[in-house]
């Protein structure tokens, strides 16, 4: 997960007159109107370069959905409000089974709360609701998250009395964000950053060792241990935290301050 700035998304030019005639239509309607929110979809998937918001992994077997971060069965004044709208893939937003586990995930229709906090009944309510998942739309909860080289998500925190890592690990079950082929995706991602640190380790000291001839290769590795970075990226933020893990080599720390 990485923040997904929305404050410059652009919905389509009728959407507020949409809205508005969707709310007018009564609660009880609600899912009449799904073209509401479906109309926002491509530039809910521009924000985030066609990715999913919570797992950063592009579903090329689906066009993906528009999940509504506060379910709409419970928030009914946020049906048709486009900053309760994430683009999220199936696996992330339906509850599925992982076949190899046997797990059940996706954030389907639940929305907990911390112990003791009020639901927001509206917009003017959102600052004092405490809610246990973490918002990508949030710029400080993707730092909530960590993760192994193994590919395992995990709280970036390991005090129980911090309630981010509470937040973590509950969004962790709750968006399926170790459902074993994503596990796999990201274990796969750091086998091949790792074979492009070793890369540009061998090529730079050819290179500064005198073999001009070894600059081009070591520039070709450093150029795709960026790309893993990009944000346009699948598992950006995961890619980084692994080549974290190899700051000790001084070139790792120039390629993530550049990035």
């Amino acid at each position: 997960m990485r923040f997904i700035d929305t404050a410059f998304l652009v919905p389509p030019a009728d959407f507020g007159e949409m809205a508005a005639q969707a709310e007018a239509d009564g609660e009880e309607n609600i899912g009449n109107h799904s073209n509401v929110w479906q109309c926002c979809k491509e530039s809910l998937k521009g924000a985030s370069f066609d990715k999913c918001y919570y797992c950063e992994m592009k579903d090329i077997r689906s066009d993906g959905a528009v999940d509504h971060y506060r379910p709409k069965s419970k928030y009914k004044w946020a049906a048709f409000r486009i900053d309760n709208f994430r683009f999220a893939c199936t696996l992330c937003n339906s509850r599925r089974k992982d076949r190899n586990t046997g797990e059940i995930g996706g954030k389907g229709a639940g929305f907990p709360l911390f112990d003791g906090c009020q639901m927001a009944t509206c917009a003017d309510e959102i600052c004092n609701e405490r809610p246990l998942l973490l918002d990508p739309c949030n710029a400080a909860d993707p730092d909530a998250l960590d993760y192994r080289a193994d590919g395992v998500a995990v709280p970036a925190s390991d005090d129980n009395a911090n309630p981010q890592k509470v937040r973590a690990e509950t969004s962790i079950a709750a968006y399926h964000l170790n459902h074993s082929d994503l596990q796999e995706e990201r274990r796969k991602a750091a086998i091949k950053i790792q074979e492009k640190v070793n890369e540009v380790e061998a090529n730079l000291t050819r290179f500064v060792g005198g073999d001009l001839a070894a600059q081009p290769a070591y520039t070709s590795a450093v150029r795709d241990l960026k790309r893993f970075l990009d944000q346009r990226a699948e598992l950006s933020a995961f890619s980084r935290r692994v080549l974290q893990s190899y700051k000790n080599k001084p070139f790792v720390e120039t390629i993530l301050a550049a990035a």
